[in-house]
């Protein structure tokens, strides 16, 4: 189990990693990427079935839910990175981990000891060590709206596999699959709306074009592993593991292959930041 939680982790934070050298040349950008990013999704989901597809009532409910969260999240993320400072923005984004061991505890009655809360509180404390940063962005009159939806649809993600999970109906291969259409519409009209299809005076060269489709794909499919894992993973681990283990160890590992992969420099904060962290992840997961 361990494992396919270090798997997921890892998976995802080399998602984050490929999304930074991704090209977002206009505001239209995010949504082609994530169109084709969808594209994948709905690719890899239909071979991994087999080439089949069973669809019922609760396959359709959990999927169309899911993919609707999974759009909003996206577009509210953006909205809000675009609208305030990102690193304020990304330290309030990780705030869902809070909520979603809260949800857990009250919605499904999952335990929290008080050695977890101490974990949590320490996981926290590192998280913020190593994101925050002091100014680097203004903070338009919608950020605040835009970073509390950011916070409440983001913490949704994850709660909708945990319902998903303990509601023991419907196939998780079916249901994801059903959620890439879902997204795939959703991409699709945001690129229309937004006129994110509409060529430009200049045509791109071939090698601006590759480098933001191959990115894409390869986002597309770490991001379709990941998804894929945490469905199951939320079922089987209690929120307290799960959401602290998953969240907070994406923030740590992506910070590290930053340095790796980016050639990013961390400061001491950070590096304090996240054997801060570890060491948050370590109590949760030992007592």
């Amino acid at each position: 189990m361990i494992f396919l939680l270090l798997l997921s982790v890892v998976a995802a934070s080399l998602n984050s990693v490929v999304l930074h050298k991704a090209k977002f040349t206009d505001n239209g950008s995010i949504y082609r990427y994530n169109l084709i990013s969808s594209v994948v999704w709905c690719v890899c989901l239909f071979i991994a079935g087999g080439g089949k597809v069973h669809l019922d009532a609760n396959t359709l409910l959990w999927g169309c839910a899911y993919g609707v969260t999974q759009a909003l999240f996206i577009i509210f993320k953006t909205a809000a990175m675009n609208s305030g400072p990102v690193s304020v923005t990304t330290l309030i984004g990780n705030c869902s981990i809070i909520v979603s061991v809260a949800a857990c505890f009250f919605l499904w009655g999952e335990p929290v000891s008080l050695p977890d809360m101490a974990g949590l509180a320490i996981l926290m404390t590192g998280l913020v060590m190593t994101t925050f940063k002091r100014g680097g962005g203004k903070f338009s009159a919608k950020w605040p709206l835009y970073a509390a939806l950011f916070l409440v649809i983001g913490a949704g993600v994850g709660l909708t596999f945990k319902a998903f999970s303990k509601s023991g109906t419907g196939d998780a291969g079916n249901m994801m699959l059903v959620a890439s259409g879902v997204m795939f519409f959703f991409n699709t009209a945001a690129c229309l709306f937004t006129g994110a299809f509409k060529s430009k005076a200049e045509k791109p060269a071939k090698k601006e074009i590759m480098a933001f489709v191959i990115p894409a794909l390869v986002s597309g499919l770490f991001s379709c592993v990941y998804n894929r894992l945490n469905i199951f993973l939320s079922g089987a681990l209690i929120g307290m593991i799960f959401y602290p283990g998953f969240n907070g160890g994406v923030v740590i590992l992506s910070t590290i292959l930053s340095v790796v992969f980016l050639r990013e420099k961390l400061s001491a904060k950070q590096i304090i930041g996240i054997l801060i962290g570890v060491a948050g992840i370590c109590i949760i997961g030992i007592f």
